[in-house]
Formats: structure tokens, C-alpha cells, sequence
């Protein structure tokens, strides 16, 4: 029920404005929260006494109560969450805390908005004055808006510290709780401390998008039928009209997988505890990185561009509408009405159908979200994909399986079901997004051949005879 309700607001899109309904059918709602159960590490560990399972759970409550604005229960859960997991504290604290920061700054001050191609200086100066952030689809962003977004919160936030700060203090509660902790315990580790020492492991962040890549291939996969084959050949789902906006620009990509790479030959870390245990499938996936010295430098291109699918899925289905193109001109945010004017802005028409989903979540999403994941990976030196679990799920909410776009769509989703073939096609595809289905399927393949060869293909260490030793996660 707690899932249940946290992927409803984020479909709803709802944190991004409250107005909003929820949009998203109760059989595909429904039908998520399954396939999201069934995510392959987290369902092998409903069988298994590990934390990751209480630990995953104890972050989405607090995710819920942060979303029902109760600021003691959000403490005490994520309390509770850092008790389970000492990292959880990113996400609870920090990714909440910047979603918080976002939605106090998003309001600004009345009738400021930024030209749709505003200058560095323009957002920097209108940031400051108007606490008013530049904040645009993921969808019809480029590189530069990342960039420009990030300054945006930051020069808001130094304008608006005593004004946010009332605002974050639940999230400064955690962050303290969490350091009288680390003092207390003498460091962050509860437990073995000598091989879990903390270290800036920055190759992280780039495991974790081949880990997206691996398990939301269903999810993931349209967009590259979009980047790769030609529009005419497409079929019209899957038409955008134009794909620019979506493919990595070449003065883009070079710069960053050259940074890959240098993270890759510099900070490359090969715990202990990775090579000494064969039980784990990490084992056998750095024994290919490491069987060729070339290996590691091969699997760059595979980090880019599946980082690149998993970041362009928080702007929605690339068979939405096109947004119209930007203007290369405009310097400055503009002003549209006296901030000092006490008449609250009139209130424009609800969206339509075609309207809502076509918006997709905004860049602040992506960059809060990247900021936790970062700060949870990053000081880990060892690689398990249960470290990834709760990057994968709030990823996940976050990439919405929305109707087809326009209100002619929705109109036909209402008609009734009066033969078989019309049943079988809206089951499958018409009326369902088809990428839940695909995602069931590989999800249950993946448990499936997991809990088949934990159970059957049991070996015994030399060391240790007649102890049956089991592959696993």
C-alpha cells in the first residue's frame, strides 16, 4: 500500500503541481506497483534475511509522509530508515530536502518567468533577485539547461537561505541526527569497519546505468528504436516527429566519455571482498572487466548511453508531442507583473489530457535525484547490486507509463470492449502500455532462472566440505 501510494503521487505528477489529478488508470497503477515487486534484487531478498528489503520500505514511508506534508512522522521515519541502512540518509534527508527546496522556489515571486532560452547571466541575476528558478523539461532540455538549472537552485537558494530555512528544518533534524550518530559510533560503519572503510569510489555513478540498463530494457527500449532507426520506418507509436532534442550532441558526449574515461583508468577500485567471493554475480562481471586491460575502457560507451536513456525517460514516452522548437534569443527573466501586487495570479484552466502527459518531470528532478544517488554510491568501495536497489526505485516512480497523448486517445480508452480481437489488443497495447507487460515478463525470467540456479546449482567450497555454497546477488 505504501508503494502503492508513492508511485500514485508521482504519476499524478502531483509534487509537481497539486492541482493535477492523478491521470494514471488503477488497472496500469496496479499493474506497476506488481512489476516493481517484483524487481529482481529486492524480490530475491523477500526470501532471505537481509536489510535491504526493511531498508527499502522504511524510505519509501518516509517518501510518503514527506508527500503528505507530516513533518513529525517524516523525522521519526527517517529515523527509523537510518537505522536500517546509514546511507539511507541521502534520501531521505538530502533528496527530500531538495525536492522541498525546489517546490518553495518553483512559487518565486508572482508573475516572474524565464524567456524559454534565458542566458547564464539572465538566470544567475533573476534567480538571485526573484527566487524564481529556471527549471525546463526534461524533454526540450539540452545539455546547457542542465547547467544552467544547477546554477539556477544554487544562486536561489543563497538568495532565499532565510527563507528556506524554516522550511528544511525537518531535514536538518535527520542531518544531525545522522552526524551525532557518525560521532558517536566513531564513523559511519556499524560492524566489520576495517573492510568497510569509506573511500571516493566515483566509478559508482557510472555501474549504476548499465544496472538500469539491464533490468528496465522494457522500459528503456523505445527510446532507442527512436535514436537509432530512421522516423519513416517507425511505426506512428513510436513517431516523434524529430529526435534531435533527444540524442546526445557529439560536443557533449566527447567531453563526458572522455571524463569516463579518465574515472575509469584512475578510480577504478577492486574490492577484496569482490574476487574472494564467487556466490556473487558481481564476481563474474568484473572477472570479464578485468580479464583484458582493455575490457574496462570497452564498457564507456555502454555507461554513456545508457546514463543517456535512463535521464531522457524522465521527459516521458518519446511518442509524445514534440515540444514547439526554443528561441535562440532573450536575455532576461521577465517580469509580467509588480511582485509587490497583493492579487494572487488567475487561475488559468485545468490542462488537457494531451497537455499533462506531454510535460514529463523537470531537469531539479533529475539533478536532486543524481545528487542522492551519488552521495549514496560514491563512498562505497564495494559493488553489490543491493546498493543499487533504492536508486532504481525512485528512478522508477519517476519514469511514468502515461496514456496515449490527446484527448481523442482517452475517448477511445472509455469505448466499450464488444469482441475478443478488441479485448486481446486493448489488454495488450491499446489501452495498456505494452512496456508493463514487457517488464513483467523479463522480470519474472530473471527470478525465475536466479531462484532455479540458487536452488539447484549448489557447489561446495574446497575449504569448507559439505557445506552447500549458493549463487545469489
Amino acid at each position: 500500500f505504501v508503494l502503492r501510494g508513492v508511485v500514485t503521487e508521482y504519476d499524478g505528477l502531483q509534487l509537481l503541481d497539486r492541482s493535477l489529478p492523478v491521470l494514471w488508470p488503477l488497472i496500469e497503477l496496479n499493474h506497476a506497483v506488481l512489476n516493481i515487486c517484483l524487481f529482481p534484487p529486492l524480490f530475491f531478498f523477500f526470501g532471505l534475511y537481509y536489510t535491504d528489503v526493511l531498508s527499502s520500505l522504511s524510505v519509501l514511508i518516509t517518501i510518503r509522509q514527506h508527500q503528505k506534508r507530516r513533518t513529525k512522522s517524516l523525522v521519526v521515519a527517517g529515523v527509523v530508515s537510518m537505522s536500517f541502512r546509514q546511507t539511507n540518509i541521502f534520501w531521505v534527508a538530502v533528496y527530500l530536502g531538495g525536492l522541498e527546496v525546489v517546490r518553495r522556489l518553483r512559487r518565486g515571486r508572482l508573475g516572474i518567468e524565464y524567456h524559454p532560452s534565458p542566458t547564464w547571466k539572465s538566470v544567475v541575476y533573476g534567480s538571485w533577485q526573484y527566487l524564481c528558478i529556471y527549471d525546463p523539461l526534461v524533454a526540450a532540455a539540452t545539455f546547457e539547461d542542465y547547467v544552467k538549472t544547477t546554477l539556477s537552485i544554487a544562486a536561489a537558494c543563497a538568495g532565499g537561505f532565510r527563507k528556506l530555512l524554516h522550511h528544511l528544518m525537518p531535514y536538518i533534524i535527520l542531518l544531525g541526527v545522522f552526524g551525532y550518530f557518525v560521532l558517536w559510533n566513531g564513523g559511519v560503519v556499524l560492524g566489520d569497519k576495517e573492510n568497510h572503510v569509506a573511500s571516493l569510489h566515483l566509478v559508482q555513478m557510472l555501474y549504476i546505468w548499465p544496472y538500469i540498463m539491464f533490468f528496465s530494457i522494457p522500459i528503456l527500449y523505445p527510446y532507442f528504436i527512436c535514436a537509432i532507426i530512421p522516423q519513416q520506418f517507425i511505426t506512428s507509436s513510436f513517431r516523434t516527429g524529430s529526435t534531435k532534442h533527444q540524442l546526445p550532441r557529439l560536443i557533449v558526449a566527447l567531453p563526458i566519455m572522455a571524463i569516463m574515461f579518465v574515472l575509469v583508468h584512475f578510480n577504478t577500485i577492486v574490492h577484496p571482498f569482490t574476487l574472494a567471493d564467487n556466490r556473487h554475480y558481481t564476481f563474474y562481471v568484473f572477472r570479464i572487466l578485468l580479464r583484458h586491460p582493455a575490457n574496462k575502457y570497452l564498457a564507456v560507451p555502454v555507461y554513456f548511453y545508457s546514463a543517456w536513456a535512463a535521464i531522457i525517460a524522465f521527459g516521458g514516452l518519446p511518442n509524445v508531442q514534440t515540444p514547439p522548437p526554443r528561441p535562440r534569443s532573450g536575455n532576461v527573466a521577465v517580469r509580467t507583473e509588480s511582485p509587490a501586487r497583493s492579487n494572487p495570479r488567475p487561475r488559468l484552466p485545468p490542462p488537457s489530457m494531451a497537455s499533462v502527459h506531454d510535460r514529463g518531470h523537470h531537469i531539479s528532478k533529475v539533478l536532486i535525484w543524481l545528487l542522492a544517488s551519488t552521495l549514496s554510491l560514491v563512498t562505497a568501495p564495494l559493488v553489490e547490486p543491493r546498493y543499487f536497489i533504492v536508486p532504481w526505485l525512485i528512478w522508477r516512480f519517476q519514469v511514468a507509463s502515461p496514456w496515449p497523448t490527446g484527448d481523442e486517445a482517452y475517448k477511445k480508452r472509455k469505448k466499450k470492449i464488444r469482441t475478443f480481437k478488441a479485448w486481446y489488443k486493448a489488454v495488450l497495447y491499446a489501452r495498456h502500455d505494452h512496456r508493463l507487460w514487457l517488464e513483467t515478463v523479463w522480470f519474472l525470467a530473471v527470478n525465475g532462472g536466479v531462484c532455479y540456479v540458487f536452488l539447484h546449482w549448489g557447489f561446495e567450497w574446497p575449504q569448507e566440505k559439505g557445506k552447500v555454497q549458493r549463487f545469489m546477488w
